[in-house]
């Protein structure tokens, strides 16, 4: 499957133009570095496409480091397929118990709520969806 993920990264990059710039200047780190991959279920990765956009929240315990906006990262279907290259556009962290105040429904804070002990951190991210598989 890596392959497969590797060849949808290098149209990824072209389709996207992260690179433009390539021949005068070299290849910027964007470009050179395949980014990190993650899955959802089929729904969500349906939605994300057709929405342009999806949201990921997580225990922020889960991070040695909190993302970065304009980081990149490749969407997977659940069997392992890419389904798109995405640009994180905001990170946030809110605390569990304002989402559950505000009765926010973000991303799949309704899985993270589950395991979220009581005073956690969440890691709210949201990302574009700039080059699809198709």
């Amino acid at each position: 499957m890596t392959d497969i993920v590797e060849a949808f990264w290098n149209r990824a990059i072209l389709k996207a133009r992260i690179n433009q710039l390539e021949v005068v200047t070299g290849p910027d780190r964007d470009s050179a570095l395949m980014p990190p991959t993650w899955s959802m279920d089929d729904e969500s990765v349906t939605a994300a496409l057709k929405n342009r956009t999806t949201v990921l929240a997580s225990l922020a315990s889960e991070h040695e480091v909190l993302p970065e906006v304009g980081g990149l990262s490749i969407l997977l279907w659940q069997d392992g397929a890419p389904a798109a290259l995405l640009r994180t556009t905001d990170v946030s962290v809110r605390s569990k118990a304002d989402l559950d105040d505000a009765g926010e429904v973000v991303g799949d804070w309704a899985q993270v709520r589950d395991s979220a002990p009581e005073g956690a951190d969440i890691v709210i991210e949201r990302f574009l969806v700039i080059a699809d598989n198709d």
